[in-house]
């Protein structure tokens, strides 16, 4: 299925399972967050993920404008490690 354009972008979505390991007392308190409000982990994880995108797009158009840019892959490297 072809990715959608422009403002529909976003609205193509599927499941994702992640298993995180958290400190015992973080753990519990997502686990009830997420029994008072399932959406809000999804929220913060789709917050998150946007935030870290246009991190690295606005850290890629910096580095197209320094006369000494880095490759793409280590632009990308930098903002993982951010993260």
């Amino acid at each position: 299925m072809p990715e959608p354009e422009g403002p529909n972008r976003m609205k193509v979505s599927r499941s994702v399972t992640l298993v995180v390991n958290l400190p015992c007392e973080l753990a519990d308190e997502v686990e009830r967050v997420q029994q008072d409000d399932p959406e809000f982990i999804e929220k913060v994880l789709t917050y998150g993920l946007v935030r870290r995108a246009v991190f690295a797009r606005l850290q890629g158009v910096k580095a197209l404008h320094r006369p000494s840019a880095p490759t793409a892959e280590s632009t990308l490297e930098s903002s993982l490690e951010l993260t």
